[in-house]
């Protein structure tokens, strides 16, 4: 089967897709005409991309785990029917990609496409409610085709400027909603502390927010909503930007998302910047305050997929963070890193020789740069005490004990971090 790939809106190439085996090919005036490759794994060239590149540019699009599973189920198709699952969900991707048919016309419409009318507090809550076991589909939402890469449920949407929600149609999203989490009590309070914190400790993160929503028997409860930062407002049209997470940049599939196995680690996502970033060293140190902030908050789960380079105009970057949470605070979730620190895999076991092997993987000498690392981490303590005040007046009642365990957690970490880096 061959599906049409567009790429900023423009017929760019085609991906053909035979058991289970994929191949990526330009349009040859695509070629010449210098346009943007898709990944920086797949450079323009007129010959066909093979599988080794192609699979994992593409698989990671998709949802995984739990998720890719109701979605096939809902689809009525397996698991690894990938095709399928592209064509069906291609339409809303992360970064700049579009999946169509190859019949389809890639002509843009020459009248706007109005949105779908505005949910109210009871519909959202049954949108939300759909999405703990059938994904969206086409049919469901009048036209929209999407998929959001990732293991949580997540209902993208396009919020206007009175800050009404609308399911997209055939619009591209701004933003993405995540429910409650039956498994993870106040999982979504623990999300928005953590990047709200982030943001006030000088860390580039999207804007957050809570919205209410209601449930079918009247319960009110809260729900996170993030703006999508691969999204762009120009002269009221909302314009795609591109980008690729680790497993993508690195070859991986979505399955080997952690070191354990076979995943990047620390080493490989800032080699990744050495190479492709400018100037390296800025986002170097990004990812530096990044990963302590993780260590601080107990984000054991930073996986490969957790980081990702933005393509901007004429410069790649990091992407703001996301996914900050502190997985520590729930028992039955791994003690342990995602992304190992030499033998190091606790905050509790870091030592000189994972500060050397620290140094190595991102290739500054920290020792130099203690002071100001530390300063850094007083700063992000503060800024989460002083969020967890704040959040507690803004949430409904019951989740205070776990925003007290987060902070509790976090000073303690602080404490063993700045005596690591002395």
């Amino acid at each position: 089967m061959k599906l049409r790939i567009l790429f900023h809106e423009q017929a760019c190439g085609w991906l053909q897709i035979d058991n289970e085996r994929m191949q990526f090919q330009y349009d040859g005036s695509y070629v010449d005409a210098q346009q943007a490759p898709i990944s920086v794994t797949m450079p323009l060239r007129k010959e066909a991309w093979p599988d080794a590149k192609t699979f994992p540019f593409f698989e990671n699009l998709l949802p995984e785990g739990q998720v890719r599973h109701l979605l096939a189920e809902a689809l009525q198709t397996a698991d690894n029917n990938f095709e399928r699952l592209l064509l069906e969900t291609g339409g809303d991707v992360a970064g700049a990609i579009s999946i169509l048919p190859a019949e389809q016309s890639t002509h843009a419409a020459t009248e706007p496409v109005p949105l779908p009318p505005a949910l109210s507090e009871l519909e959202l809550g049954q949108c939300l409610k759909q999405i703990e076991t059938r994904p969206f589909l086409p049919q469901q939402t009048q036209g929209m085709r999407l998929s959001l890469a990732g293991a949580q449920n997540k209902l993208p949407v396009v919020l206007d400027a009175q800050g009404g929600v609308h399911l997209p149609g055939q619009h591209a999203s701004t933003h993405i909603i995540k429910p409650p989490n039956a498994r993870f009590a106040d999982l979504v309070e623990n999300e928005y502390l953590c990047m709200r914190a982030a943001a006030r400790a000088g860390l580039q993160v999207p804007a957050v927010q809570l919205r209410n929503f209601v449930t079918g028997s009247g319960e009110q409860h809260d729900c996170y909503v993030i703006t999508r930062y691969d999204r762009e407002e120009r002269d009221g049209y909302t314009r795609r930007l591109h980008q690729e997470d680790m497993c993508q940049i690195l070859g991986l599939p979505s399955a080997r998302k952690y070191v354990q196995d076979g995943g990047p680690g620390f080493r490989e996502l800032f080699e990744v910047l050495r190479q492709h970033t400018r100037p390296a060293a800025v986002q170097q140190q990004e990812l530096i305050h990044r990963i302590l902030f993780n260590l601080l908050i107990g984000n054991q789960d930073a996986h490969g997929k957790n980081f990702a380079l933005l393509h901007r105009h004429t410069s790649i970057v990091l992407t703001p963070a996301y996914d900050l949470v502190s997985t520590l605070v729930y028992p039955e979730l791994s003690r342990e890193f995602a992304m190992p620190i030499g033998r190091a895999r606790t905050v509790e076991e870091l030592d000189a020789e994972a500060l050397k092997a620290f140094q190595e993987m991102a290739g500054v000498n920290l020792k130099r740069q203690a002071g100001r690392l530390q300063q850094f981490l007083t700063r992000a303590l503060h800024a989460l005490e002083d969020e967890a005040a704040a959040v507690r007046e803004e949430v409904w009642p019951g989740s205070e004990a776990t925003l007290q365990e987060i902070v509790r957690r976090a000073s303690h970490h602080t404490e063993l971090l700045k005596r690591w880096l002395d």
